[in-house]
């Protein structure tokens, strides 16, 4: 949301906290990073206020974050960020941006390397946290602030004051921990050229919560979102009702060659899915239930276009599919417009589009039911 506004969070400096608490500031500096780092997981409200100089405007973004510590490769907590138009999470090595507009989840991949690692560790959700902020070195106790009648002991990191171009760049960044809770209310990030501010990023957090001993963070997106690929870089769209289905042959996973003409005079359901997929799983476990048969002269067929074999392998051995699952199947993804996941077709006997669908859709897999 941008607003025109000039307002931004007022600091006023103020000479003294002995007052207030008997701790001095830099031991409530550690108190506080030992409070937030040494617990294992750790929530909070977040509100940043963008300045843009230019436009004289305050961008507002209100987000919620959840952090817990687990060993992955790029960052050493499993987190969500949720904001109104987007979340970003990075679960078990797994990094999804999951986009409210279009509703789809973009599954980023290890490959390139280095824009995955940058996004999994370098983001508002981390940079701009207490925890990502409590993790920086050289924090010096400055002076005490006051926001809203509360004294707040300020913290001050020089990230930056050098020449470019002959223009002297100045950016610093203030913590503002409260003497009361020991917790980091508020973040100043204040970048000057030539003495004269080009930009004031200011943080607030609120609704900090520290749980205990609770599950594996996990994130499902909204039903009918679909899974893409860091790789699927253009929209497609599923062939429609009426067209003639494609004719492939795949081999499954134990060895057999299924080939779609074959079932020339049965119906064919083609569940398009891949690993990392809230809702691909959720459909599996649809299919998988005591209660749940296909329509008589219905032939299921599970197909893969992105994973490598041998994950599937090891997802099938995890995750139970109950019809031939079809790997090596990227191709055939391509043939069939399809860039998100899950994605489904009805083949009729004729070897013709019956029905076309993306996302788990109630309505539309009831139409496959007995």
């Amino acid at each position: 949301m941008r607003i025109k506004s000039v307002f931004i969070l007022s600091f006023t400096s103020f000479f003294t906290a002995s007052c207030y608490n008997p701790q001095t500031p830099e031991e409530l500096f550690d108190l506080a990073k030992t409070k937030l780092l040494g617990a294992d997981e750790v929530r909070f409200n977040m509100t940043t206020y963008w300045e843009d100089p230019n436009l004289k405007e305050i961008e507002i973004t209100e987000s919620l974050v959840r952090l817990q510590k687990k060993e992955n490769k790029f960052f050493d907590y499993n987190y969500i960020g949720e904001k109104e138009s987007s979340v970003l999470a990075y679960l078990d090595d797994v990094l999804l941006l999951v986009n409210h507009t279009d509703s789809t989840v973009k599954v980023y991949e290890e490959n390139p390397i280095d824009r995955y690692e940058h996004m999994a560790s370098d983001n508002i959700y981390l940079n701009y946290s207490p925890i990502g902020l409590m993790r920086k070195k050289s924090w010096t106790y400055s002076t005490d602030t006051v926001i809203d009648n509360k004294t707040y002991h300020d913290f001050v990191n020089v990230e930056m004051d050098t020449l470019i171009d002959d223009k002297h760049v100045y950016l610093e960044n203030h913590l503002m921990i409260n003497p009361a809770n020991a917790l980091v209310d508020y973040y100043s990030r204040r970048l000057f050229h030539n003495g004269m501010r080009s930009q004031l990023i200011e943080v607030e957090f609120s609704a900090y919560e520290f749980p205990i001993n609770e599950p594996g963070l996990s994130y499902l997106p909204p039903p009918g979102y679909t899974s893409q690929t860091s790789g699927d870089n253009e929209r497609k769209v599923l062939l429609s009702k009426g067209e003639q289905a494609p004719d492939f042959e795949l081999t499954d996973l134990e060895g057999n060659k299924v080939k779609l003409s074959d079932y020339r005079g049965k119906k064919v359901f083609l569940d398009f899915s891949m690993i990392r997929c809230g809702w691909c799983k959720i459909a599996l476990e649809e299919f998988n239930k005591d209660d749940f048969n296909f329509k008589e002269n219905i032939v299921p067929l599970y197909i893969n276009p992105v994973d490598e074999i041998s994950l599937i392998k090891k997802y099938a051995a995890n995750v139970r599919v109950s019809f031939p699952i079809l790997p090596n199947a990227k191709q055939v993804g391509e043939e069939y417009g399809v860039s998100g996941y899950p994605s489904f077709y009805l083949i009729d006997e004729a070897g013709k589009i019956e029905l076309s669908f993306s996302g788990f859709d109630e309505k539309q897999i009831n139409k496959v039911r007995l």
